[in-house]
């Protein structure tokens, strides 16, 4: 195999990418769960823990599943009712 082809870097390149674009998708999945949820929750009149479900869906956004772990730690597990 050749590597100086600059096929095989255009096509290094595009697979590079793709676990990228999968965490984006997952990123952008679980933030707007998360924004559905806290807004359903807002809406029963739940009371949201430190911030409304914009800025819970922002920092799911940025922060992934651990941010979803947290949100859902604290406003959906055994934990919360305590």
């Amino acid at each position: 195999m050749d590597i100086s082809n600059p096929i095989f870097w255009s096509s290094a390149s595009v697979w590079a990418m793709l676990p990228l674009l999968g965490t984006l998708i997952v990123h952008i999945a679980f933030s707007a769960a998360v924004y559905n949820d806290a807004a359903k929750l807002q809406n029963e009149n739940h009371n949201l823990v430190f911030v409304g479900p914009i800025l819970w869906s922002l920092a799911v956004l940025i922060g992934g599943v651990f941010a979803a772990v947290g949100y859902w730690l604290v406003h959906h597990s055994t934990m919360s009712r305590l």
